[in-house]
């Protein structure tokens, strides 16, 4: 007879391996419990989940919530609770929409076959009755002790100064587990593990969401299908839109469900061999010559005690096939002990306190009679690298509270471990396991370059360590929404309230934050009218939005220097690309670039190499850089408030000194209504205040960028990362805004002081 094994995947592998070319496994069918179910009674999409979502207005969790409820729900049967018959009525709209999905041969097709259920013990009445099977748990008595400790941290040292023992009568190190470990546990277990060279595996539930490659996504709704190092989160984002390519992407609906999909998808864990592993006690099956350390046998954390707080009560579980809570807390004990008298070699423990909580042992120690030992002894024999660690803690104990431990004199005679001695200078980096380590092909940008040249440091925990955290701010969201209409509102039957709010709608939004996008909708729509008036001043009609460029550098490894750039306008005459560079600023605009000379202020410079290298345009004849305004908090008391605001909004920065070409470009150059203190006088000439730069500067300049770029990528990849901020004119430009500047404590002696640059004589080699 054919046969139906429900079990977990990771009991499946564990069944496959046992049935190995056995004749029995072709008669097998497996399914998960998730399977089963979705089978036996119905399961839903995301479908399902926007239908109630945009027809009742439910948020996400309440909506699954309800879904993951209808199992219980017969739709012909007349229930007292109101609750009960709110989901009847929503089941009912589902199946007559076609919203829930049956599996109308299933039942037939198991009649005639034998079902086995492994290693689920978590079943409610509802799923006993569709798998016909009965959880019943016999009451075990357990033979083990339980070991009790003080912190944590001594628990999991004990707990390593075991595993080593082990390792030396000769256990195999695949066969040491580590069970029930809670999040308290997973940074301890991490150093104390590597204190003592113990390899393991942690696997960290570790979300796409927080990944750059998913907020760029989200950003620009653009995927970079080329590097194949993001292949991996790549192709977990297209598997997701896939899943919601039925749903309307222009209702923000659409935005929440994309994002709990994010966040509810991992990245996939780096699995080590010969390694100690971490198992889960329900629905792993451990071998009789395993070794299994359970941790944290402390209340509220095993048996996990439910509380009648479910959205189906107890009050009125009577009226469904659900198990009340107290059956269902006292089947969870007996399950525990069941699962604990199973496993031959099992070692127990629990702890009395965290940093930050105090604990209570498991009552099911209590219940089952289990016999507690207290231990306080110690092995400082097995880790110089933790007995170090555990001498400065000491001397930290006793020089600041005058607590002296009992070990702390034979420690500090043994080791020398330069106590409140501090040397912050940057060490350096094994080369080859950091080339070995880096994406190919490695990006650097405008940013990233600037970083490097105002602190090598800096560089080093932003792009190397990656430490700067993504955090999606309200200012970071405006930025981006101003980019976004901006790179649309000069196209034909551009539709500025449509696009608005197809923008706005794709977030959440508070009361606070919802008041400011009053103002600062006006103010785009002010500025898209003053760009369009802008635009009736110059021949330059085609534009480049939001553009990528990328530049190949030679070196030992593959390095792009990347930008996007906000807008480029031109021209074509024959063969030849006139071109503007415009990049939008918030705030103040510094539109000097003498800085350039160190490296600093190059983002206009690294616009120009890009252009000139990139060969995305042809033949490309320079006539402007500059910076223009996009959010001005102008005075709204003033008398000259409209010209304050144009002037604002004029382009700030260096253009051609070609007056054939500024004439084109710029109708009103002689006294410029687009570029701010453009003005010609024929007989006079420019300005004194007019910013220019000729063939021969713009040569020289983009010469020079390229040099300096090309320094730095040497540097980068020759591990140069000193702590080394700049003071450039009286100003700490390094550590003003920099987020880590906690982290490298960096002295006096660390500073570097530049001479503040004038002018542009450097250019070309000149020091």
């Amino acid at each position: 007879m054919e046969k139906i094994i429900i079990c977990p995947n990771i009991y499946k592998l564990k069944l496959l391996e046992k049935l190995n070319n056995n004749k029995e496994l072709h008669s097998i069918k497996f399914m998960t419990k998730k399977e089963f179910i979705n089978n036996y009674y119905f399961s839903y999409n995301d479908n399902a989940i926007y239908y109630l979502m945009n027809k009742y207005n439910f948020n996400l969790d309440v909506t699954k919530v309800y879904l993951n409820n209808l199992y219980i729900i017969d739709t012909n049967k007349d229930y007292n609770n109101k609750k009960l018959l709110f989901l009847r009525d929503i089941k009912k709209e589902l199946i007559d929409n076609n919203l829930l999905i049956f599996n109308n041969l299933f039942k037939n097709y198991i009649k005639d076959k034998t079902i086995e259920v492994y290693n689920y013990y978590d079943l409610d009445k509802y799923e006993e009755l569709a798998l016909n099977y009965k959880l019943d748990i016999q009451k075990v008595k357990i033979n083990n002790k339980v070991l009790e400790f003080n912190t944590i941290e001594e628990e999991i040292n004990y707990v390593c100064i075991k595993i080593i023992e082990l390792l030396k009568n000769g256990v195999d190190i695949n066969k040491i587990f580590l069970t029930n470990v809670s999040n308290d546990y997973l940074y301890i277990i991490k150093n104390l593990f590597n204190y003592y060279n113990i390899p393991i595996n942690i696997n960290y539930k570790d979300s796409i969401y927080g990944n750059k490659i998913v907020q760029d996504f989200l950003k620009t709704k653009e995927l970079d299908l080329e590097d194949s190092n993001k292949n991996n989160i790549n192709k977990k984002i297209i598997n997701i839109l896939e899943e919601l390519s039925n749903i309307d992407e222009n209702n923000p609906i659409y935005n929440k469900l994309l994002i709990d999909k994010l966040k509810n998808t991992y990245t996939d864990p780096i699995i080590k061999t010969n390694s100690v592993n971490i198992r889960d006690i329900y629905n792993y099956e451990f071998n009789s010559d395993d070794h299994v350390f359970l941790i944290g046998f402390n209340q509220d954390i095993l048996p996990v005690m439910r509380k009648d707080i479910d959205f189906i009560s107890d009050s009125i579980k009577d009226e469904v096939d659900m198990y009340k809570t107290n059956y269902l807390n006292s089947r969870e004990k007996d399950i525990v002990a069941y699962l604990l008298s199973k496993i031959k070699n099992l070692y127990l423990s629990y702890k009395l306190n965290t940093p930050f909580k105090s604990f209570y042992r498991s009552p099911l120690i209590n219940d089952l009679s289990i016999d507690v030992e207290h231990i306080s002894n110690d092995n400082w024999s097995l880790s110089n690298t933790y007995n170090k660690i555990r001498l400065g803690e000491m001397l930290d104990y006793y020089y600041l509270y005058g607590e002296k431990d009992k070990y702390l004199k034979e420690l500090n005679t043994h080791y020398d471990i330069k106590y409140k001695e501090y040397n912050n200078d940057y060490s350096g980096i094994n080369n080859d396991i950091y080339l070995k380590n880096l994406p190919y092909p490695l990006k650097l940008s405008y940013t990233s370059i600037n970083s490097y040249n105002e602190c090598n440091f800096k560089y080093y925990i932003n792009y190397v360590l990656k430490l700067n955290k993504y955090e999606d701010s309200f200012a970071a969201y405006i930025g981006s929404l101003y980019h976004k209409i901006l790179s649309l509102c000069l196209n034909p039957g551009f539709d500025f309230n449509k696009e608005y709010l197809k923008y706005i709608e794709e977030k959440e939004l508070s009361l606070k934050e919802k008041i400011l996008l009053v103002r600062i909708r006006k103010d785009l729509e002010d500025f898209i009218n003053i760009l369009k008036k802008q635009q009736t001043l110059t021949g330059y009609d085609n534009f480049y939005f939001e553009k990528k460029f990328s530049v190949s550098i030679n070196n030992e490894v593959s390095i792009e220097f990347v930008g996007y750039i906000d807008k480029i306008m031109y021209y074509k005459n024959m063969e030849d690309t006139y071109y503007s560079i415009i990049d939008y600023k918030t705030g103040n605009i510094d539109t000097n670039i003498e800085p350039m000379k160190y490296g600093l202020h190059m983002q206009l410079p690294a616009y120009l190499y890009l252009v000139n290298y990139s060969k995305e345009i042809s033949n490309p004849i320079f006539t402007g850089i500059y910076y223009q305004n996009i959010l001005y908090d102008y005075p709204t008391w003033s008398k000259n408030l409209e010209k304050e605001r144009n002037d604002k909004y004029l382009l700030k920065g260096y253009s051609t000194d070609k007056t054939d070409i500024l004439e084109r470009f710029d109708s009103t150059y002689h006294d410029s209504e687009l570029i701010k203190s453009m003005k010609y006088n024929p007989d006079k000439g420019f300005s004194s205040h007019t910013k220019l730069i000729n063939d021969d500067t713009m040569f020289e300049l983009i010469k020079y960028t390229k040099n300096k770029i090309d320094e730095n990528v040497n540097d980068i990849i020759s591990g140069k990362f000193d702590i080394n901020p700049k003071v450039y004119g009286n100003e700490n430009i390094s550590c003003k805004y920099c987020q880590f500047k906690d982290l490298c404590f960096m002295r006096p002696d660390n500073i570097k002081y530049l001479e503040k640059v004038d002018n542009l004589d450097f250019l070309g080699g000149e020091e």
